[in-house]
């Protein structure tokens, strides 16, 4: 007859030894990129020759020196991007390179030297396009494990643009007399109106109502600051017996990207990418820009004035619902050709006294004076 008691010592110490197996395959050392534990993206902003260093990270300090091989690995784009949502492109043969193909760990540490990502020359950059580079770890000399979800970082290139904007100052505006009855712009059932914007300053507490138009048409499709609802440096839609008021309060002399999308269901209100409210926008009348309440369709002016005073940038009218991360990723600048667009003011010159329509449907803006220029604009604005 068996001993109960050394079957219990017995399960005892198999179940220890399982636990042992288990711990050791839990806390085996890896290395991975530093930095990308949470994220496998490495954000880099250019505009101009730089460099980024990127290192490698052992979970416990090496005994003897370690070397960890790395390479720029094209073939992981295709699925990166569609993970994303994102179109990323390769950068330009010749404009970049890595200056090492191994990372060093030397003896009791675990943070390598670093190896430099290089951006040689931006001379074939496209405008607006959307770059990335993978760059993938391949072996270790010491058969240390590569952890596998950081096996990759994805650099991806934003482009510091520098460029200038339209101080409207309260005393200027843009008029587009063009759009005014163009179907083109009327009876939309969804849409994205956007534009990038530096307020000088609001209006005081006590003015009523104390509104400061940004872009669109009173009473339709509008994005203001200020109300006698709300604060006056709160962002607002206003329009078609609706209204969202953001919950974030504006500074002056600060850059935001603002956006209001209709989808035809749903109306929600961004500011720098992050939802700031929604309202049911089912059962809406369509959305109509090219509507003549008010003189029609302005940047810097609606109702009887209600000038803002302020710099603008970067201005769009979509007739579709552009996504978050369309919203976050082309505050800069989009192709003038993009899917579902059909207004698009940089903001950035004066072509024959006119704002150009870049996507060649010629609704191009009329500035009110002469205005002044704010100078060395840059987007996007790096904290």
């Amino acid at each position: 007859m068996k001993n109960p008691k050394l079957s219990i010592i017995l399960l005892a110490s198999a179940a220890l030894a399982a636990g042992a197996c288990q711990k050791s395959i839990e806390y085996r050392d890896v290395v991975f990129f530093t930095g990308t534990e949470n994220s496998p993206v490495t954000s880099m902003y250019v505009e101009g020759p730089t460099a980024l260093g990127l290192t490698v990270t052992t979970s416990s300090k090496v005994t003897s020196d370690m070397s960890v091989g790395v390479m720029v690995d094209p073939s992981a784009l295709e699925a990166f991007s569609a993970s994303q949502g994102i179109e990323y492109q390769m950068l330009p043969e010749g404009s970049y390179k890595l200056d090492e193909s191994t990372f060093v760990i030397e003896n009791g540490k675990n943070v390598s030297q670093p190896v430099n990502f290089e951006i040689l020359s931006m001379d074939d950059f496209e405008d607006g396009a959307l770059y990335c580079v993978p760059v993938r770890l391949t072996e270790t000399s010491n058969g240390m494990d590569i952890l596998n979800a950081s096996r990759t970082t994805y650099i991806v290139i934003n482009q510091i643009i520098t460029t200038q904007g339209p101080n409207l100052a309260q005393t200027h505006y843009i008029s587009f007399p063009t759009i005014i009855n163009n179907s083109m712009f009327s009876n939309m059932s969804a849409c994205t109106m956007e534009i990038r914007v530096l307020m000088n300053s609001f209006y005081s507490a006590s003015a009523n109502p104390g509104i400061a138009s940004v872009i669109g048409v009173e009473e339709n499709f509008l994005l203001r600051f200020g109300d006698i609802s709300c604060d006056k440096n709160q962002l607002q839609y206003a329009g078609r017996g609706a209204s969202i008021t953001s919950s974030s309060h504006f500074n002056t002399g600060t850059w935001y990207h603002i956006a209001v999308v209709d989808n035809g269901s749903t109306l929600t209100l961004y500011v720098n990418g992050n939802v700031e409210g929604t309202v049911d926008s089912s059962g809406k009348s369509a959305i109509n820009l090219a509507w003549d309440y008010m003189d029609g369709f302005h940047i810097g002016y609606s109702e009887r004035g209600r000038l803002m005073n302020g710099v603008v940038s970067e201005a769009r009218v979509w007739n579709r619902a552009l996504n978050i991360i369309e919203l976050e990723n082309n505050q800069c600048y989009v192709d003038p050709k993009s899917d579902g667009l059909i207004g698009y003011w940089r903001l950035d010159e004066l072509v024959d006294g006119k704002f150009k329509d870049l996507t060649g449907n010629g609704n191009d803006g009329n500035p009110s004076g002469n205005f002044k220029w704010y100078e060395n604009l840059k987007c996007p604005v790096i904290e």
